[in-house]
């Protein structure tokens, strides 16, 4: 049985200012909320090649998985959930959902 697919974002770090940024439509962009989402494989094999393509203006570009909520995508993990939050600490428990509303 084949494994189902998680939809991914793209990110990476801003060559010159180091930032976290994610793949947008547009270009990159520091806010995951605004992110290109992969939602099949071949949408993530093809945002890969655009994140490759920009070595120019970015360092590392890797897939984050991600959900798909009201505001947009948010990341899975909790490391790539601090990139994203722009904070070093970020809520748990029931505090998160409060954090995450606002």
């Amino acid at each position: 049985m084949a494994k189902q697919f998680i939809p991914v974002v793209f990110a990476a770090n801003d060559l010159i200012e180091g930032d976290s940024v994610y793949l947008a439509a547009d270009g990159w962009t520091r806010d995951v909320r605004g992110a290109a989402v992969a939602s099949t494989p071949e949408a993530r094999d093809a945002l890969a090649a655009r994140a490759a393509g920009d070595a120019a203006i970015v360092v590392g570009p890797y897939d984050v998985e991600v959900a798909l909520e009201d505001a947009g995508p948010w990341p899975l993990k909790r490391r790539e959930q601090i990139k994203a939050s722009g904070s070093t600490t970020i809520a748990v428990g029931p505090q998160a959902q409060v954090a995450r509303a606002a």
